[in-house]
């Protein structure tokens, strides 16, 4: 039989629900070559991209639980059992198939799941569509609207062009639907992260489990809720939005033992998303300011705080996170080179741009440079030093702080355009990720020049597999893009 998924629409974010369905489905073993080639072809995504849902041939079920539990934009999934264009029509095409209600319902607790795409309704006037079917339902009396073990399916799809004009009915047995559903809250008590972390000065014990507890006892709050920006105790001026940060993870198809690198890791937004899928998460920036909470990150108005520590690790420390590594070092003059073989499975990132355009570069001030262009960061003397979390909350060393403050006074600011940022983007991720890993990350453009824009992505050693378009603003935007690390030739 086939199946039925439709999808939340997000107004920023809705050209990445393909991307993150495809991504999904191949993270947890589904080979969607097969499956999905004639949707995910690029002729085909403009005929997608206003659909709430489509019919796909995938019937494991587990699958399909696994994908909406993580997924942002993909909310449920039935098995079609009927569909037409009036109720008179799937009604007889259901009175066709009544031993798929006797071998479904026969002695289990079930109940019904409605939904319209395109216009609301009532309870009283969902209630009257689900009676329509009664003649069918008569015999299994055992309706259970909490502790049901079966959920049937009744979903409506409305023309959003033609004064809301019914255009399809479906019936089926639900496979995994996310509203209210217990068994699809991820990542619960025992995935939070390492629970016998030690944690800096922020208490951390009492917290995580009152989310917990949220986490388990309300499904009606959407699991990634919990790690909302405005739930962080530390905030910087350019992280990344939450549900975005989700997205990209999944883009990426990280999973649990995953390492996880993002070279302009800023206050660590993107890497506290990835940790939370347990995975092994390293960050590097430049700009030791935004890494120790100077002066730009600031701590949530809307949040007790027993101390005033702004660094990367705080967040991390606040939702009982695994620790990342952090280093500092110039991105330009990469120290991931010393390393001669592929290490990373994915990459994901925000490289700077606009205000963040402008950034500290390890060079001393009495050496002369030009206001803008790539020379700039070629002609770097790279100034790298590892970091850890000790090293950054416990330093008891005065020589070193003397370094370090000296380090900082002698840097200058100059112009890091887009460009540069992502070429050497690329460059990193050539030389670090594993073969067919993935590498994922924000790229701002000019909607009057994208063709011009989007020459920069073509890499001899990736194959670009989306670029999903978020408008900003009348003449701006940003692509949410993917690429794949092509396989290495093997040296005979």
């Amino acid at each position: 039989m086939s199946h039925l998924i439709w999808f939340s629409y997000h107004k920023k974010y809705n050209e990445c629900k393909l991307t993150e369905l495809k991504s999904l489905l191949e993270t947890f073993g589904c080979d969607t070559s097969d499956h999905l080639k004639e949707i995910l072809l690029d002729g085909n995504k403009d005929k997608y991209r206003n659909k709430c849902c489509m019919k796909v041939n995938i019937s494991n079920e587990d699958l399909w639980k696994n994908v909406i539990s993580r997924s942002i934009l993909v909310t449920g999934a039935i098995e079609i059992w009927a569909e037409g264009e009036t109720y008179d029509v799937v009604l007889t095409d259901l009175m066709k198939k009544k031993n798929l209600f006797e071998n479904t319902l026969n002695n289990k607790k079930w109940c019904f799941y409605f939904n319209s795409f395109g216009k609301i309704f009532n309870q009283e006037e969902k209630t009257e569509k689900m009676n329509f079917f009664n003649i069918l339902l008569e015999n299994y009396k055992t309706v259970d609207l909490l502790n049901y073990e079966v959920q049937l399916g009744l979903l409506e799809e409305y023309s959003l062009k033609h004064n809301s004009t019914l255009k399809k009915i479906y019936f089926g047995k639900c496979i995994a639907v996310r509203k209210y559903n217990y068994s699809l809250i991820y990542n619960k008590c025992l995935g939070m992260g390492n629970p016998t972390k030690k944690t800096g000065n922020i208490n951390t014990s009492n917290s995580n489990n009152d989310v917990c507890k949220k986490k388990s006892s309300n499904p009606k709050v959407i699991w990634w809720t919990h790690y909302a920006l405005n739930r962080r105790p530390i905030l910087g001026p350019t992280t990344t939005d939450n549900e975005l940060a989700f997205i990209m993870c999944n883009i990426a198809k990280i999973k649990k033992g995953n390492i996880v690198l993002d070279p302009f890791v800023g206050s660590g937004g993107l890497l506290m998303n990835c940790s939370i899928f347990n995975t092994i998460c390293i960050g590097n920036d430049i700009d030791i300011r935004l890494l120790k909470g100077y002066k730009l990150s600031y701590l949530n108005p809307h949040m007790q705080h027993k101390c005033n520590k702004k660094s990367i690790f705080q967040n991390f420390d606040y939702f009982n996170l695994t620790i990342p590594d952090i280093i500092v070092s110039d991105n330009s003059k990469p120290v991931w080179n010393f390393i001669h073989k592929p290490w990373v499975d994915a990459i994901v990132t925000d490289p700077p741009y606009g205000k963040r355009a402008t950034v500290r570069i390890c060079t001393k001030k009495n050496n002369s440079h030009s206001s803008h262009g790539k020379s700039d960061i070629d002609n770097v003397k790279t100034n790298t030093c590892f970091e850890n979390n000790k090293n950054v909350e416990n330093d008891q060393n005065n020589n070193i702080k003397k370094e370090k403050t000296k380090s900082l006074l002698n840097t200058e600011t100059i112009i890091y355009n887009c460009e540069s940022a992502v070429k050497d983007l690329l460059n990193i991720a050539s030389r670090t990720i594993v073969d067919n890993g993935m590498l994922v990350f924000l790229y701002p453009i000019h909607l009057d020049r994208i063709e011009k824009e989007m020459e920069i992505l073509m890499h001899p050693d990736f194959c670009l597999i989306s670029h999903d378009l978020q408008v900003l603003t009348s003449y701006s935007g940003r692509f949410v893009v993917s690429m794949q690390r092509k396989c290495r030739k093997r040296v005979t």
